[in-house]
């Protein structure tokens, strides 16, 4: 049975994607912050799914934990075949308003939690020749987000990273993917500060394109509009999210 690891995995897209692999009898590896949210989540799948479950009750946005958590699986006796880095966090607002300390935990949370689970799962994964590895990213990636900086800035470096690093074990049988959604309906708004768009994906048509359209390719871009922005020049698109943004403080 392979074995999937999940972070941000007891609800939005996390937990829509966790749907997907059970569906494909994986052994879902679940980890986030609140235990009972990941008790939720594994009631649910196992009731439906009839797969096995472990939960990890982990912060990855404090230095170390990332490391913390993927040494415990290990522990545990899993082997890592997909690693999905889907933890995530954004705040909206005024950059110089936003407390250094949420901005700190955010750049450990998106950046340094999910370049560390991607090292340490690389290293097992090339010594067995076989592996995936799906970074969530956004379209908030392809140019910077006045009024949201500090999360688009973290989903750029996740962007850059990843592609990167894909280039590199391009011929070692390992795949690694970026994928970089639009907005999508999840509880990421609320928690951010920010309104939901008129337009969104749910979670589930989020993770199931980025479940059915892994491939050869390292980027996975859902919905043509979401690839058409991508060429628009990033001047024009930043300019779009400042009217936007500055809408809803």
């Amino acid at each position: 049975m392979k074995t999937v690891l999940i972070t941000g995995g007891s609800e939005g897209i996390g937990y829509a994607l966790a749907e997907c692999f059970a569906k494909d009898r994986f052994r879902i590896l679940l980890a986030a912050r609140n235990i009972d949210h990941l008790k939720q989540a594994s009631k649910k799948l196992q009731s439906t799914y009839h797969v096995e479950i472990a939960v990890y009750s982990s912060d990855l946005s404090i230095a170390g934990n990332a490391e913390r958590l993927y040494r415990q699986v290990r522990e545990d006796g899993y082997r890592i075949d997909v690693l999905v880095n889907n933890a995530g966090v954004g705040f909206l607002g005024k950059s110089w308003e936003i407390p250094i300390e949420a901005d700190e935990k955010l750049t450990i949370l998106n950046d340094i939690s999910l370049m560390t689970l991607t090292k340490l799962a690389l290293k097992d994964m090339l010594a067995e020749g076989n592996g995936e590895i799906i970074n969530i990213a956004s379209t908030g990636a392809f140019q910077p987000g006045p009024y949201i900086a500090s999360y688009y800035a973290s989903k750029a470096f996740a962007e850059s990273y990843t592609r990167a690093v894909a280039e590199e074990v391009k011929h070692t049988g390992i795949r690694v993917y970026c994928y970089c959604p639009g907005p999508t309906d999840t509880a990421f708004y609320p928690k951010s500060g920010g309104k939901k768009p008129f337009l969104t994906m749910s979670a589930r048509q989020a993770a199931e394109y980025v479940y059915t359209h892994r491939g050869n390719r390292c980027m996975i871009i859902p919905g043509f509009l979401n690839q058409v922005c991508r060429i628009v020049p990033a001047e024009l698109r930043m300019k779009a999210i400042l009217l936007m943004k500055k809408k809803t403080l």
